[in-house]
């Protein structure tokens, strides 16, 4: 062999290698990161009921809890992660995100209307959504990843 073949070799066993790292690392997953992601979800969603400075707080206070999951989560692993890539997994985030706004808006709407009590049942529904959707993503990118080999 070639000292070109071996070095190309040599190249492509380390990015496998880095590869398998990242995968790995995302792909183990956390109950505890999907609760804690699930119940923000659940909290902005149901905040949304409420008056609006109060809504508002929720809709911040949420974007900055998740904004803080997702910064611990990634120095935690070494690997930061948006959930937009691979392809097919992408689609998940992005249904799952649609979800959300649809439930964001019933729940600015029954609020306005005074029906504060939709906010338990639509919270539950978040949460509910979050934490299949963030399960089904990580299968969805586990198999993907693993396909790309």
């Amino acid at each position: 062999m070639s000292d070109e073949a071996e070095n190309y070799e040599a190249q492509l066993a380390q990015i496998r290698a880095s590869k398998h790292f990242v995968r790995d690392r995302v792909a183990a997953g956390s109950w505890r990161y999907d609760i804690v992601y699930s119940s923000i979800a659940a909290v902005i969603v149901a905040g949304q009921v409420a008056p609006v400075p109060f809504n508002v707080l929720a809709s911040g206070g949420g974007a900055l809890a998740f904004g803080l999951l997702w910064r611990g989560w990634a120095d935690k692993t070494g690997v930061s992660v948006t959930g937009l890539s691979p392809k097919r997994a992408r689609w998940v985030a992005l249904a799952l995100g649609a979800l959300f706004a649809v439930l964001m808006l019933a729940a600015f709407y029954v609020g306005r209307w005074g029906e504060p009590l939709w906010a338990l049942p639509l919270g539950v529904i978040a949460f509910v959504a979050a934490l299949g959707c963030s399960r089904l993503w990580l299968r969805v990118y586990r198999a993907e990843t693993e396909a790309g080999e």
